[in-house]
């Protein structure tokens, strides 16, 4: 797995929805306060969506993280014509991050 790849995706998404279940604005999870933020901007024809994450974990190898998801819809808004996502680290060190998923992905693992 790698910071952004698709597989990293999928596991944070995982990690949010099971950790998140009532879907608040900031929750912790094993020592990270996550932190989502949602805006939105519609008009006639289209609509715009940004679902924005922010994870920070404190302390001697502390890292903040930014994941942004960004949405499209035309007018009916049905389905997205659009979807793209990113993340960024904009502090700590990419191994702590990694690190940080992998042990909640063999958490994750030992529930089933």
């Amino acid at each position: 797995m790698r910071l952004g790849d698709t597989s990293f995706f999928n596991l944070f998404a995982l990690v949010a929805s099971t950790s998140n279940p009532a879907r608040a604005s900031r929750w912790q999870v094993a020592g990270v306060t996550w932190t989502r933020r949602v805006s939105r901007h519609a008009e006639a024809d289209f609509t715009v969506q940004l679902d924005i994450h922010t994870l920070q974990q404190g302390g001697r190898h502390g890292w903040t993280l930014l994941s942004v998801q960004e949405s499209w819809w035309d007018g009916a808004r049905r389905d997205p014509f659009r979807n793209g996502r990113w993340v960024h680290l904009t502090d700590g060190r990419r191994t702590d991050v990694l690190r940080w998923f992998g042990a909640r992905q063999d958490e994750l693992d030992a529930q089933d």
